[in-house]
C-alpha cells in the first residue's frame, strides 16, 4: 500500500463560485492527507486534485466545483 503522507496545513480558497477573490475569501487550517505522489490533497470533505502549472497562486483545485486553492504544507505528523 502506497504511503498517504499527513501534514499539518492552511488551505485558502482563492476563487467563489469560479470567480477569483483578491486575497482569497475563506481560510482554512488543520491536518490534510495526501497521496504519495501529492497528486491528491483530502481535507475533511474536500477533495483536491494539484494543478499543473498553478492558477493564479493557486495549487490545487476541488474536483467537485472546481474551485482553486492554494495549499501550503507546515509539519509533517
Amino acid at each position: 500500500m502506497a504511503n498517504k503522507p499527513k501534514f499539518k496545513v492552511a488551505i485558502t480558497r482563492l476563487t467563489k463560485n469560479g470567480e477569483y477573490v483578491y486575497g482569497g475569501c475563506e481560510k482554512l487550517t488543520g491536518e490534510a492527507t495526501f497521496t504519495s505522489t501529492y497528486e491528491h490533497c483530502y481535507f475533511g470533505e474536500l477533495i483536491l486534485k494539484k494543478v499543473k502549472g498553478g492558477k493564479r497562486g493557486g495549487n490545487y483545485s476541488d474536483i467537485e466545483n472546481k474551485e482553486v486553492f492554494r495549499v501550503m504544507k507546515f509539519e509533517k505528523l
